[in-house]
């Protein structure tokens, strides 16, 4: 992406906490926005510089199905932490988040002092491949509340769903939103990633965090980034699908404070 395409678009971040530290930047997942990181805002603000960006075509920042190719993807990122005007920053990602996190600390080493990875892969099945093109297909011709079903069955265990409707009826609202041009041409971007023989030029400390039941990005994928990258460590969320920091915040945030105090 070049400077005059990132300085035309709104570009919506929030950055509360201290300056002068390194930053801790996180990335939402696929049709979320940066609102789902509230409870990690809270416990890191205190103590820590914290910016949360939405993506392209997600929130308040503009977007449209072209900017849904790996490389602008990434390249959209790299611009908001050039910007950030800070030497390194600590990348927090879930799920696609987790992906643009992987490929700009293959892209730029040097800008990554951290990553935490959480709830995503690096590779997938052939068949976890045609079922997100299908899903994009299903978005594209039929529009956003045809995909809710089937992206809440990975999303959230049963017994969130029942006891928190809440929760459920905040990211029906949010996906409801969203434009099914842009989240086809997104899925259809996730369904082509490989990053796989990549991970071991990933140099900085890296944490892997996955819930015990996510069926989208599961178990296997995320010892498969722990094991990959040389400086990894993995640790598995009870009782969570693959939003674990929504269904069990206090969980994650705890890892992800003990993580930063540990590589900070």
């Amino acid at each position: 992406m070049d400077d005059s395409t990132f300085s035309t678009r709104t570009v919506n971040l929030v950055r509360t906490g201290p300056r002068g530290g390194t930053p801790v930047v996180l990335l939402h997942s696929a049709g979320l926005d940066l609102t789902y990181w509230d409870r990690q805002i809270a416990a890191l603000a205190p103590d820590r510089d914290v910016v949360a960006v939405d993506l392209p075509g997600h929130g308040r920042t503009t977007g449209d199905p072209g900017d849904w190719q790996l490389d602008r993807a990434v390249g959209f990122v790299r611009r908001v932490l050039a910007n950030l005007e800070a030497d390194r920053v600590h990348l927090v990602g879930l799920s696609l988040g987790g992906m643009l996190a992987q490929a700009t600390a293959v892209a730029d080493p040097g800008v990554t002092a951290s990553l935490t990875l959480i709830d995503t892969a690096a590779s997938f099945s052939d068949a976890g491949r045609a079922a997100m093109r299908a899903r994009a297909a299903q978005a594209r011709t039929q529009g956003m509340t045809a995909v809710l079903e089937g992206l809440f069955g990975h999303w959230f265990t049963a017994d969130t769903r029942a006891r928190r409707p809440d929760v459920v009826e905040r990211a029906t609202r949010t996906l409801l939103a969203q434009d099914p041009q842009v989240h086809a041409a997104m899925w259809e971007m996730i369904a082509g990633f490989e990053l796989a023989a990549d991970l071991p030029r990933i140099a900085c400390p890296t944490m892997v965090v996955v819930g015990e039941h996510d069926s989208s990005s599961p178990v296997p994928a995320a010892r498969q980034l722990r094991d990959t990258i040389p400086d990894a460590r993995l640790r598995v969320v009870p009782a969570a699908a693959h939003l674990a920091p929504l269904e069990k915040p206090d969980t994650v945030t705890r890892h992800l404070v003990g993580f930063l105090d540990q590589v900070a």
